[in-house]
């Protein structure tokens, strides 16, 4: 028994739906259409997010400072020299 489902359960709804005693209470029908709907923009939407990882893994880091400068990933570049005095 795949399910735990015995024969004589599944032989009394075999009756009862002849018999026309077997309602489906509470059941609507299944909207197909709006599924299918639904599952076309999750698939747009994962197309769109796996295409966005593949080009940020692919892409080379992008340098916020030129090559003889250096920065910090707290503070970012160094500030630039002061002219003189604050006036």
């Amino acid at each position: 028994m795949k399910y735990g489902l015995s024969s004589a359960l599944i032989q009394t709804w075999l009756t009862q739906f002849d018999r026309g005693d077997f309602e489906m209470q509470g059941a609507e029908p299944v909207p197909v259409a709006e599924y299918e709907a639904k599952i076309a923009a999750l698939e747009r939407k994962v197309g769109q997010l796996t295409m966005e990882l593949d080009l940020l893994k692919k892409a080379p880091r992008l340098r916020l400072v030129s090559g003889s400068e250096t920065s910090s990933i707290i503070s970012g570049p160094q500030a630039a020299p002061s002219d003189g005095d604050v006036k």
